[in-house]
């Protein structure tokens, strides 16, 4: 066991056992005589009490009294369909509940269907051998230890499926293994008979590398394959493309024409939908290929139909849009006017604070960039004055908030009366906040418009509530003449330093006013 060897040194997870019960299944029917088997039946109580159950339905027993012997059971069921049964039986020692994409009971539905698809080849072929029965049933086995080692692993080898990739090679990427190899190792190491484990390790081969499959296993692989691609019209995800290339191994390989191919592919679900109801695989139930194209086929007529009816509302509806359109066209002028003034009033909106009237922050850092770009460009002087009211929440906490709008559109007013047409002054987004902007105005004018402002505010508020609300007023001027010419002004440089402004007016608690100079550098500000 090289491979499974090495995967154990790699997995936490103990290798799955196989039941004493599926191995005396499994050994009985590849290497006993019909006498022994029937010996195994009437010893297994599960096995007779599964035999005698399915005897005893309707459709097997007819009219007849009650069947109570195991004996007489197999002669009402047939060999064929026994070995089935007791194989089916296989799976439920097998199998197990899982949460996540791999699925169990998808598994052994499909190695049922290719166990069912291996009696249906026999009842055939003449050279069919019959040991092939076990074979299809559990050539893929080797998927059921990798996942018993490695779920993670093997959900990450679904996932490559999806994308494209044949099982084999995802199996191949993920473990350095596909499950061919895993299966004949599991199943050498229980000394199952050589060919028997030959046919699961070359049972992918065929189409590949058929040169390199053992003469004495060549004609079981082909037949292996055949099993494998027919399952497949029923299983696969691209179930025509597999049609295709069961239609023409078949016809390459076997001789066969179009409706035997086809007949043999739609006796597949009447085998197996028995043992999926006995076994409780009703979800994977199957429909006859062809039956199954027929449905295909009236869906894509259903399809083709709702969309001719879809074309149909469309070019109605494109009558009445031309018809809506005449109608819109002829209003287009008057639409055309109320846009314009929708736009214009739309405009003033957005650099309008709506409470005072003053400019809003965003316009007045647009209007900044530009004053300052300006400056430099025509060697002008600009001063900036950032205000903050202090203690300005103590009104909204004694008056309400409706006081506190009153107050800002009282100071708004005021400010629109004490500057010039040509400053700019905006509310910006903290409520005690105000900045304006000076232009053509050297630091020591934006000083007298600072104290200015500072005894407006004192006053205003000293009337209206009887009690001075002082602010803080950082001023800051930009003379691009006292800088390189090549050193463009740093907008954000210059707004951090008026907050940093007001931080050391808050700190002295006495000064109100702050004057800050731009030096030589502009990133070195000093006070």
């Amino acid at each position: 066991m090289g491979e499974i060897d090495r995967l154990l040194k790699l997995s936490q997870r103990p290798l799955i056992p196989l039941p004493k019960t599926v191995r005396e299944i499994l050994e009985t029917l590849l290497l006993k005589s019909e006498r022994e088997f029937l010996e195994l039946i009437n010893q297994n109580q599960e096995l007779s009490s599964l035999i005698l159950s399915v005897a005893n339905q309707p459709k097997y027993r007819k009219d007849n009294p009650p069947v109570q012997n195991v004996r007489m059971a197999l002669l009402i069921l047939g060999e064929d369909l026994v070995k089935i049964l007791v194989l089916s039986y296989v799976s439920t020692k097998l199998s197990k509940v899982t949460f996540n994409e791999f699925s169990f009971s998808l598994f052994w539905a499909r190695a049922i269907a290719n166990l069912c698809f291996s009696f249906i080849c026999a009842s055939k072929f003449e050279t069919y051998p019959s040991h092939l029965h076990i074979s299809s049933y559990l050539m893929d086995f080797g998927i059921i230890v990798l996942y018993s080692l490695f779920p993670e692993g093997y959900l990450k080898v679904l996932k490559l499926k999806k994308l494209g990739k044949t099982l084999c090679q995802a199996e191949r990427e993920v473990f350095e293994v596909d499950h061919a190899t895993i299966g004949s190792e599991y199943f050498e190491f229980y000394n199952f008979p050589r060919r028997f484990v030959l046919n699961i390790h070359y049972h992918h081969w065929f189409p590949d590398l058929p040169e390199e499959i053992p003469p004495e296993i060549f004609e079981d692989v082909k037949f292996l394959n055949f099993i494998d691609l027919g399952v497949g019209c029923y299983f696969s995800v691209n179930r025509e493309r597999k049609f295709k290339d069961f239609k023409n191994f078949g016809k390459t390989h076997f001789n066969l024409n179009d409706s035997q191919i086809e007949n043999l592919l739609d006796s597949l679900p009447e085998w197996t939908n028995i043992f999926y109801e006995t076994f409780n695989y009703k979800d994977h139930l199957l429909t006859p290929y062809t039956k199954w194209i027929k449905l295909q086929e009236e869906k894509l007529k259903i399809q083709i139909k709702k969309l001719e009816e879809q074309k149909k509302k469309e070019e109605n509806l494109i009558e009445l849009y031309q018809d809506e359109l005449a109608k819109v066209t002829r209003e287009k002028e008057i639409l055309i006017e109320e846009i314009e003034t929708l736009k214009k009033k739309l405009e003033e909106g957005s650099i309008l604070d709506p409470l005072t009237g003053l400019y809003n922050e965003s316009y007045f850092l647009k209007r900044l960039k530009e004053e300052l770009l300006r400056a430099k460009r025509y060697r002008r002087i600009v001063s900036i004055l950032l205000i903050e009211i202090d203690k300005f929440s103590q009104i909204t906490e004694l008056y309400g908030v409706e006081e506190e709008e009153n107050i800002l559109k009282l100071l708004a007013q005021e400010f629109f009366k004490n500057l010039r047409r040509v400053d700019i002054v905006a509310k910006l987004s903290k409520p005690e906040q105000f900045a304006v902007i000076l232009p053509e105005t050297p630091l020591f004018g934006a000083m007298v418009v600072a104290r200015k402002l500072l005894r407006i505010i004192e006053k205003t508020f000293y009337q209206k509530y009887n009690t001075v609300y002082s602010p803080y007023i950082a001023v800051i001027s930009y003379d691009p003449s006292q800088l390189d010419p090549k050193t463009e002004p740093q907008l954000e440089n210059i707004l951090n330093t008026l907050k940093s402004g007001i931080d050391i007016l808050k700190l002295r608690g006495q000064k109100r006013i702050l004057s800050l100079v731009i030096d030589k550098e502009i990133n070195n500000i000093q006070s």
